[in-house]
């Protein structure tokens, strides 16, 4: 099977594009990276280098379209600029064949505030991309940007109340259409809890988890690899979010406390965990 992947290459951080091929190829699926950017680190380091690669997605797509080549799957992952989405989008309707699973992960934002990247046209171009997607891995920030929702109304709500409301809001980003939702990194009244949500058919999962409380680089690339890697080879859409969620915890209990977040998790040990 092979995966194109659009995403940005970080020397330093182990999240992106560096999560996406190893993940994947872990998995037995061959990953194709289109890089959107080059950074010598990810940008929570306090200096980095980046160069932007904005027009480089139409040159691989018209190369790729020449060669004939399809694809199992497609991974969209974080955005310089709403150009770069515009480019992705038009990636997705002319490489995607019938069979072909496109997972988004909308990559704007974490608790409560908005990345750097963010502006109302990559919100509204990633919401087309979203449309055409059959998966979607945001976090809570991401799910109520996508919504439309007020960001302090939802996330001060109480836990119960929460949890319905995650329901509503992934119902209106496409749930209601057959896409699979799967809302990441939720905060939850028990501090050494995290839990991830799934809504796939109707119905809602809460899949829950040891948390250290510590932020690391790069989880949710990895999730969201090792999901879309056990969903293509035929696990169920809780199933895949068990294994990314357990891959994930035992790569951060293996990460020594004196790294820095900064840095990722020490993930590459359990990659072990992914292979069949």
């Amino acid at each position: 099977m092979k995966v194109a992947a659009i995403n940005d290459l970080s020397g330093f951080g182990k999240c992106s594009l560096v999560a996406d091929m190893t993940v994947l190829a872990a998995m037995g699926i061959q990953c194709c990276p289109i890089p959107t950017a080059t950074l010598s680190a990810q940008t929570g380091y306090p200096s980095y280098y980046f160069k932007d690669l904005t027009g480089i997605i139409p040159e691989y797509l018209k190369e790729w379209e020449k060669q004939g080549e399809t694809f199992d799957g497609i991974i969209t992952g974080f955005m310089m600029s709403s150009l770069q989405a515009i480019n992705s989008l038009e990636f997705i309707l002319r490489m995607r064949s019938e069979g072909t699973k496109v997972l988004v992960d909308p990559v704007m934002g974490d608790d409560g505030r908005t990345y750097r990247n963010f502006s109302k046209e990559l919100l509204e171009t990633i919401r087309r991309m979203v449309k055409e997607a059959d998966i979607i891995t945001p976090n809570l920030t991401e799910l109520i940007l996508l919504a439309g929702e007020d960001m302090d109304k939802v996330t001060k709500l109480p836990e119960k109340e929460l949890t319905e409301e995650i329901y509503r809001l992934s119902m209106l980003v496409g749930g209601d259409k057959g896409k699979i939702v799967v809302v990441t990194g939720i905060p939850l009244s028990d501090t050494k809890a995290v839990a991830n949500y799934v809504f796939d058919n109707g119905e809602g999962t809460i899949i829950t988890s040891e948390s250290n409380g510590i932020h690391y680089s790069g989880t949710g690339d990895l999730f969201a690899a090792a999901f879309l890697g056990e969903y293509l080879r035929g696990g169920s859409a809780t199933s895949a979010a068990n294994l990314a969620s357990q891959f994930i915890l035992a790569s951060i209990k293996d990460t020594p406390k004196d790294v820095s977040p900064n840095a990722g998790t020490e993930y590459e040990k359990n990659l072990k965990m992914l292979m069949r």
